[in-house]
């Protein structure tokens, strides 16, 4: 008999948070890989990185991370500032 556990809405949202801004740092490191000549990644229209794969890894995985990171921040504070659901009540 197997043992089921229930999946928490936090950590699955934490994961798929996680999962995203690793595919994010996976396709700017292919960019920088396979094109580094035309990319000049420039953080927040301020702090220059290197044309590479690490430059380029760091682009991806900061500004995905950060984008996706202030909205569910976001979303977080909304719902438990403004939810009246009780859970395991009816």
């Amino acid at each position: 008999m197997s043992v089921t556990t229930a999946i928490r809405g936090r950590r699955v949202v934490l994961i798929v948070y996680l999962v995203v801004v690793t595919i994010a740092g996976l396709m700017g490191a292919i960019l920088g890989a396979t094109r580094p000549d035309v990319v000049d990644p420039v953080l927040f229209g301020v702090f220059p990185l290197p044309p590479s794969v690490l430059g380029m890894a760091v682009y991806g995985m900061v500004t995905v991370g950060l984008a996706i990171g202030v909205l569910l921040v976001a979303v977080s504070y909304v719902a438990t500032r403004f939810d009246t659901h009780e859970p395991g009540g009816e």
